[in-house]
C-alpha cells in the first residue's frame, strides 16, 4: 500500500482553526469544525465540501484510513501534535480526527412533517434533536433568527453525525415561513398551557409541528398560528419536560399513527 505523508499543520492554520470556535468568524468565512470520526465519516458521505482534515500524529489505524480517503478525494490532510489538537478541539478529551468543511450544501426539498423550534437555546437540546429526527426520518427541521446556530460545535457533535442527513434551515421570519404553508399543512403546537392531551391528537402527513424556546416556550406570534394545541400528558411531580425528550415522544406518536394499518 502507498504510504502517504501527511502535512505537519502550521501555526497560522492552527490560530485560524482554533478562530471558528467563534459564531462570528464562522459566519464570516463560511466554514466550521467538525470533530470526532463518526462525524467526519458523515461528512465524507455528505454534499458538504471538506476544506481540510487534521489527525493526531499517533491517530488510529481506522482514523488515517478515513484520512486517506479524504485525500484521495482532493482534501488537504495535516497532522498535529496531541498538545496542538487539543487546542484545536472544544472537547476536553476529543478524538484523534477533525474537520473544517464549508457551511454551503445542494438545496434540497422541503418534506413533511416539518419541526420548528422556536428559539431554543441548548446546542446539546439542538443536537439531540437533530439525531433524534434523523431516526424518525424526518428530513427538515426548521428554526427562528434566534435560535441557537446549527454550526455550533456542540449541536454537529450531539448529532452524532446526524446533522448532515438533515435539512436544517434558519429563518429571519418564522411567521411568514409557517403562514405560506397553512393551506397545504396543518399546524400543531406542544405547549404545557393548554387541556387537549397529545394521545388525542391525529397528525396528518403533512404536519409542522412546533416547539418552543427551553424556559420560554412558544413566542404569541408564532404559538397563534397554530391551528391545535397539544400538551404531553405526565402524573410525576416535575414541572416540566426536556425539549429534546417532547420532541421524541410527539415524533413517536406522529410516526406510530403513520404506520397503524
Amino acid at each position: 500500500m502507498l504510504v502517504v505523508k501527511f502535512k505537519p499543520i502550521s501555526n497560522n492554520l492552527k490560530k485560524f482553526i482554533v478562530s471558528l470556535k467563534d459564531k462570528k468568524q464562522r459566519k464570516e468565512t463560511g466554514l466550521f469544525i467538525a470533530e470526532g470520526y463518526k462525524i467526519c465519516e458523515e461528512l465524507y458521505n455528505s454534499n458538504y465540501p471538506t476544506e481540510l482534515i487534521v489527525v493526531e500524529g499517533n491517530a488510529k489505524e481506522t482514523t488515517m484510513a478515513l484520512a486517506r480517503k479524504f485525500f484521495e478525494c482532493g482534501v488537504e490532510v495535516y497532522t498535529a501534535r496531541r498538545s496542538q489538537f487539543i487546542q484545536l478541539c472544544e472537547t476536553e478529551t476529543p478524538q484523534d480526527i477533525l474537520a473544517v468543511a464549508r457551511s454551503e450544501k445542494i438545496e434540497v426539498p422541503i418534506e413533511y412533517p416539518i419541526i420548528v423550534l422556536d428559539g431554543i437555546s441548548d446546542p446539546g437540546n439542538f443536537g439531540t434533536i437533530i439525531r433524534t429526527a434523523d431516526w424518525f426520518g424526518v428530513r427538515t427541521i426548521v428554526t427562528s433568527q434566534d435560535s441557537v446556530e446549527k454550526y455550533n460545535s456542540k449541536v454537529i457533535r450531539g448529532s452524532m453525525g446526524s446533522f448532515f442527513r438533515i435539512n436544517v434551515i434558519q429563518k429571519e421570519d418564522l411567521v411568514d415561513f409557517i403562514q405560506k404553508r397553512v393551506g397545504e399543512a396543518k399546524v400543531f403546537a406542544a405547549t404545557p398551557n393548554c387541556k387537549l392531551p397529545l394521545s388525542k391528537i391525529k397528525f396528518p402527513k403533512n404536519s409542522i409541528i412546533i416547539f418552543g424556546n427551553e424556559a420560554r416556550g412558544i413566542s404569541p406570534n408564532v404559538l397563534q398560528l397554530a391551528e391545535t394545541k397539544f400538551k404531553i400528558e405526565g402524573t410525576g411531580r416535575v414541572e416540566s419536560l426536556n425539549l429534546a425528550i417532547s420532541v421524541g415522544i410527539v415524533l413517536y406518536k406522529y410516526f406510530n399513527e403513520k404506520y397503524e394499518t
